[in-house]
């Protein structure tokens, strides 16, 4: 009889425990489905975030390659995920630093991201001085305008010399009268003045020397507050005033190497009166 009833509790005790190893199994088969889809998931959301990481960044404003300034702010966005990118914040800032209109942004190869800039027209690299006291050239302190004494020299020469000392600081100057800052250049456009001069002032400046640049060569312009001097080797200095009349300018830059043999060791061709004062 013991031994029967032995029996029967193993009996019994088995299938409990094949019942809990049922229930667990049964459990631990639901929890994997649940989970199954996840496992799946996670492979997939690493394939497509790695296809939509920015890698490669294709930048161009209007025609062509993205200056170094516009490239630093868009260079911020490799490694980023292309589906993430806030167009309107990049406009902005890129505008704080660059004078561009409008941004476009495509995705024609995964991570690759092609950034379309359109801007205003081309700028004019210029070395800017900021000084106190403006330079004093001799050619201003003869008795006449029409004094040709040899005791002046051009004004280039001296305005050369004028800025060895200066420290410079590099922009570009825009058509629409903006200053954008840039890496230190060497540009052959020297902008010398007291106090920032206003956009208004800029415009003329930029119009002018875009305009001497179609009808001469020049070697290097000065700019003092509102008084251009052009360089030219082995020639009379021009000196152009701003604002200026673009229709005698135009004539009198077409006609410039006629009055440079009016008069003989002519230094400077001065353009800023209504009628070229020669000297």
């Amino acid at each position: 009889m013991l031994q029967i009833k032995s029996s029967k509790s193993f009996m019994i005790s088995s299938q409990k425990l094949n019942r809990r190893s049922r229930i667990s199994f049964d459990k631990a088969k639901s929890v994997l489905k649940r989970i199954f889809p996840i496992f799946i998931l996670i492979p997939i959301i690493v394939f497509f975030n790695t296809l939509l990481t920015v890698k490669k960044i294709n930048c161009i404003l209007n025609t062509g390659i993205c200056p170094q300034e516009i490239q630093i702010v868009t260079n911020k966005l490799l490694s980023s995920n292309s589906l993430f990118i806030n167009q309107k914040e990049l406009l902005v800032f890129t505008k704080a630093i660059y004078p561009v209109d409008k941004m476009k942004i495509d995705y024609k190869i995964f991570n690759t991201l092609n950034i379309n800039f359109t801007g205003s027209s081309p700028y004019l690299q210029s070395d800017v001085y900021l000084v106190r006291t403006m330079p004093v050239l001799s050619m201003d302190m003869a008795p006449s305008a029409t004094d040709s004494a040899g005791w002046w020299t051009k004004p280039s020469g001296e305005l050369s010399n004028y800025l060895i000392s200066k420290d410079k600081l590099s922009f570009n100057l825009w058509e629409n009268g903006s200053m954008t800052p840039i890496a230190t250049t060497s540009a052959n456009v020297k902008y010398i003045f007291s106090e920032k001069p206003t956009a208004e002032i800029i415009t003329s400046i930029y119009k002018m020397i875009k305009l001497v640049q179609k009808y001469l060569g020049v070697s290097e312009i000065y700019v003092v507050n509102r008084r251009v001097f052009l360089s030219r080797p082995e020639q009379p200095d021009i000196i152009i005033g701003v604002p200026f009349d673009e229709g005698s300018l135009i004539s009198a830059l077409q006609s410039i190497n006629y009055l440079a043999t009016i008069k003989k060791d002519t230094k400077v061709i001065d353009l800023s009166f209504k009628n070229p004062i020669i000297r």
